[in-house]
């Protein structure tokens, strides 16, 4: 059918195109050792869940360590595709464990800025709730052929509010929460929508 397994948006698809060259390329060397010590793309993908707790860890102690962390594991998400592409392990279920690892990572990070008082409880727990919610109902909507709302994703809405808290001790994060929060569960009403009339 050809339809894209993710939950990429169609204008995400479009502006990641010529970033996914270069990130491709810039991950190259460290690709081709992981390739070469014969590590699976999945123990790279799950290696998000336990790095998030450290960087849930560290948020009081360490924020700038935090942050590289979190950097890190952005890394690693876009590395363990290029590792499965390399290696020819690419697969659905290789695909389902990067989602998995990436909102375990997400939610793991959201409770420990809770947690040491960072973040408002409530909106991490609506953030917990939305950031998967929204994923899977874009991939839905990519899955069903059904063309997918805006979505401003949390790239764009919380994570310049989480560099200024653990890069400049600047805490707007309730804010951007709030933002991101709402911006997800608009998203996904709108996409509920459309797969019901689809």
């Amino acid at each position: 059918m050809g339809l894209p397994a993710d939950s990429f948006t169609g204008a995400e698809r479009r502006v990641l195109a010529p970033v996914r060259r270069f990130l491709a390329a810039l991950y190259g060397p460290p690709v081709s050792l992981l390739a070469a010590l014969g590590v699976h793309p999945n123990a790279v993908s799950l290696s998000q869940i336990p790095l998030g707790v450290a960087v849930a860890w560290l948020i009081p102690f360490a924020p700038l360590w935090a942050l590289a962390l979190f950097v890190a594991t952005l890394a690693l998400d876009g590395m363990d595709g290029a590792l499965a592409r390399r290696t020819r392990r690419a697969s659905a279920h290789g695909a389902l464990i990067d989602q998995y690892a990436d909102h375990a990572r997400e939610v793991i990070v959201i409770a420990g800025l809770a947690a040491h008082g960072a973040l408002h409880p409530a909106t991490a727990v609506l953030y917990g709730v939305a950031y998967p919610g929204l994923n899977v109902t874009l991939y839905l909507l990519n899955a069903r052929g059904v063309p997918e709302p805006v979505a401003f994703k949390t790239y764009l809405t919380f994570y310049p509010a989480l560099v200024a808290y653990l890069g400049f001790g600047v805490n707007v994060l309730d804010a951007a929460g709030a933002v991101a929060v709402a911006a997800m569960a608009v998203a996904i009403a709108m996409g509920l929508r459309r797969l019901g009339s689809a």
